[in-house]
Formats: structure tokens, sequence, C-alpha cells
């Protein structure tokens, strides 16, 4: 098989079972990855706009709004314009999101420990790198 499709396989291969385990561990707080996602990524860097917070995720077909939408009805972030550009919307978490982020990260841990097993000693800093130079290499 070609080295280039055997590595897209893996790589899809691998996302799909983190994303199986990641969502097994989000079922008893009801959210999907997705939206776990978007909690951890807001929890580490508020504010961002809905463009930022696309940019950090992968949202659902591709549209972060609808997933804002879905978040901001189940009062887990709240939407606000920002001071110097009325324009500029600002996402940042509630207070509910805050404590979801929280047990986010708990759920996450096993998964964490998982992924550690796997792959300690195999140049995660490596594929990580070189994973993200492909990503940035194509956004350009």
């Amino acid at each position: 098989m070609d080295e280039v499709l055997e590595f897209v396989l893996a790589v899809k291969a691998a996302h799909r079972e983190i994303n199986r385990r990641f969502a097994m561990a989000l079922r008893p707080l009801d959210i999907t990855v997705a939206q776990a996602e978007a909690i951890l990524v807001l929890a580490e860097s508020q504010p961002l706009s809905v463009k930022e917070l696309g940019a950090h995720v992968v949202a659902e077909a591709g549209n972060p709004s609808r997933l804002v939408d879905r978040l901001v009805t189940a009062g887990l972030v709240r939407r606000r314009a920002a001071l110097d550009d009325r324009r500029n919307v600002q996402l940042t978490l509630t207070t509910q999101g805050r404590k979801l982020a929280q047990r986010i990260h708990q759920a996450r841990q096993p998964l964490r420990d998982w992924g550690d097993r796997q792959l300690n000693g195999h140049g995660l800093d490596t594929m990580t790198a070189s994973l993200q130079q492909l990503v940035d290499n194509n956004r350009s």
C-alpha cells in the first residue's frame, strides 16, 4: 500500500478510536465530543470569536455557529459584543460552562492515561509537529 495513504488511513482510524472513547467518557455528562472540545478550548483561551473557536475545533459539518448556538441555548456559553468593536462577538463560558469544563477534564483523564500508555516512547512530539505542519501548510 502507498505509504501516504497508509498514514492517512491510520490517522483516521486513530481519530475514530479516540473519539469513540471520548464519547463514551462524556456520555454521563450528556454532551458531544465537539461540544466538549469547544468548552475546553474556551476554558483555556476565552474570550474567543466564533471564527477563532472554529479554528481550534473541528465543528460539526464545518459550522461552528451551530455548535455555539447549542452551547448558548444550554446555558454553557455566553455571547457578548466586544468592548472595542460591537460587530465582534466574543464567546465566554458561563459559570455552568466553567463547572462543566472541570467535569470534562475529569472524564477525559482515563483517555489521556490510555493515550500515554499507547504512545509513550513513540515520538509523540514529532508526530504532532508533523501533523500540525501539514495543517498549517494548507491554510496558506
